[in-house]
């Protein structure tokens, strides 16, 4: 517990504050000495209803603020607690996009491997039909089909010998 005094009005008051608040109640002290002197005309005759009426100035211009922000006191803890849910919402949403791209992402490289392993592979090979021509295209399957046949012929003969 700390100990803050403020001079009000020329006068010194010793108030109790939580530790780390002393230079925020410096500053309200101050607010209040400077409404004091805003109304060095119009002082009553007691200390007491001084600072009571520099307090309804304060409450006055506090409440006029409020109604300008268009805001009840009652209502801005809602709407924080409101807010902070929906960054705690958006964070969340914003973890998840990111590891479904990072899927995403491993599934695109993935498949330009295998599309880069294709063309490898396919590279020293020539295309079986690399004429737009029918007949040229029926001629080279009848050759493929005759390759096969001797294939298959060769392949009969070796098996008859063993």
């Amino acid at each position: 517990m700390s100990e803050v005094t403020l001079r009000i009005a020329g006068k010194a008051y010793k108030v109790a504050c939580a530790d780390g608040e002393e230079a925020h109640l410096a500053r309200l002290g101050s607010m209040i000495d400077e409404k004091l002197n805003q109304l060095q005309g119009n002082l009553a005759g007691t200390e007491a209803q001084n600072l009571l009426f520099a307090a309804l100035f304060l409450a006055d211009e506090l409440h006029e603020t409020r109604e300008a922000l268009g805001e009840d006191p009652r209502d801005l803890a809602s709407k924080i607690q409101a807010l902070e849910e929906g960054a705690k919402n958006a964070e969340k949403k914003t973890r998840e996009l990111s590891l479904e791209l990072n899927a995403l992402r491993a599934e695109r490289d993935a498949i330009a491997n295998d599309l880069a392993n294709m063309k490898s592979a396919a590279s020293g090979q020539e295309p079986l039909f690399a004429t737009d021509n029918i007949s040229s295209k029926l001629e080279q399957l009848e050759q493929l089909a005759d390759l096969i046949e001797k294939c298959a012929d060769t392949l009969e003969a070796q098996a008859a010998t063993h």
